[in-house]
C-alpha cells in the first residue's frame, strides 16, 4: 500500500502532512500550515510566499526509507 508525504522545511521548523493521494496530502498541510498560524498568532498565508518548497514524498508502508528514498538491496 502507498500513501504520499507533504512537506515543508521552515527555518523554526519541519511540518509534514499524510495522504492516500498526493493531493490529499498537500491539502491536508496547508491546512496545517493556517492551524500552525493561529496558533502563533501570525497571518495565515505566511507560508505562501514558500509554497514551492513543499515536496512529496510517496510512501510504501512497510519499506524503509533513507533520505526520503527507500533502501534497496538483500535483507538477511
Amino acid at each position: 500500500m502507498k500513501i504520499y508525504k507533504a512537506a515543508f522545511e521552515s527555518w523554526r521548523f519541519d511540518f509534514a502532512a499524510y495522504g492516500k493521494t498526493e493531493a490529499e496530502a498537500i491539502a491536508t498541510l496547508k491546512k496545517g500550515l493556517i492551524r500552525h498560524a493561529a496558533g502563533y498568532d501570525i497571518e495565515p498565508d505566511w507560508w505562501h510566499d514558500y509554497a514551492g518548497d513543499i515536496y512529496t514524498v510517496e510512501i510504501t508502508l512497510g519499506a524503509c526509507y533513507r533520505d526520503n528514498t527507500p533502501i534497496l538491496g538483500a535483507t538477511e
